[in-house]
């Protein structure tokens, strides 16, 4: 069971980041699968509760390892977005700890951290990224985390640029914006969207490549 709603996962989630929720049908998943139409929907009772459960599944990685009453259905899944938005404060709350005083959190530090962040809700993030049409409230908040987490960032660097922790840079605004950018590409793009997807690379290759490139170009 277990490996069958990971097959589902991944399947399901690739096919709504590239070709969209709103294009993609049961039946489509199902033939990526290797699964009849009929059989999916002895795990989902339709297509919006899978979308629920590749989002819980993003936020709860153990979700997808329990066992489930079959057919999935949408009453599991009433309180997903209060848990989402929780997830992403609770989040935002870890990462400001040390805006206040950087001594002892290093640049080092605070680049591996937000790339953890990135790389765990990649999945998820990508999903309400390609779908805003589709998840109302959800979309609109995400919106409001993305922009809180850039201020952070932006907050970090500029006080390492002052500390001479990173090197004099005219435009920390753009060079926050980069930063998160290139996580984003090595922590979620590069396995699900990318021109040329890379499924092979693990998350720990993919941030050893991009810490060393981000370290390389800023830090003094």
């Amino acid at each position: 069971m277990e490996n069958r709603m990971k097959l589902i996962f991944d399947t399901a989630s690739h096919l709504f980041i590239n070709k969209g929720y709103s294009r993609t049908q049961m039946k489509d998943i199902a033939k990526e699968i290797g699964l009849s139409t009929g059989m999916l929907y002895v795990y989902f009772t339709g297509k919006r509760e899978l979308l629920s459960f590749l989002l819980k599944a993003t936020i709860d990685p153990s979700f997808i390892t329990q066992e489930f009453e079959l057919p999935i259905q949408s009453q599991l899944f009433d309180n997903l977005d209060l848990e989402i938005m929780e997830a992403f404060e609770q989040n935002t709350k870890l990462f400001s700890a040390h805006l206040d005083d950087i001594t002892n959190y290093p640049l080092e530090q605070m680049l591996s951290n937000a790339f953890d962040v990135i790389s765990k809700y990649g999945i998820g993030c990508l999903l309400i990224e390609k779908n805003p049409d589709d998840l109302g409230k959800l979309t609109a908040y995400y919106r409001e985390y993305r922009q809180e987490f850039y201020n952070q960032v932006l907050s970090y660097i500029t006080q390492y640029i002052q500390d001479g922790t990173c090197r004099q840079i005219e435009y920390p605004q753009y060079v926050a914006r980069l930063i998160i950018e290139t996580m984003s590409w090595w922590g979620m793009h590069i396995t699900n969207d990318a021109y040329e997807i890379q499924k092979d690379i693990s998350v720990e290759t993919a941030k050893s490549i991009c810490m060393d490139s981000l370290l390389h170009a800023y830090k003094r």
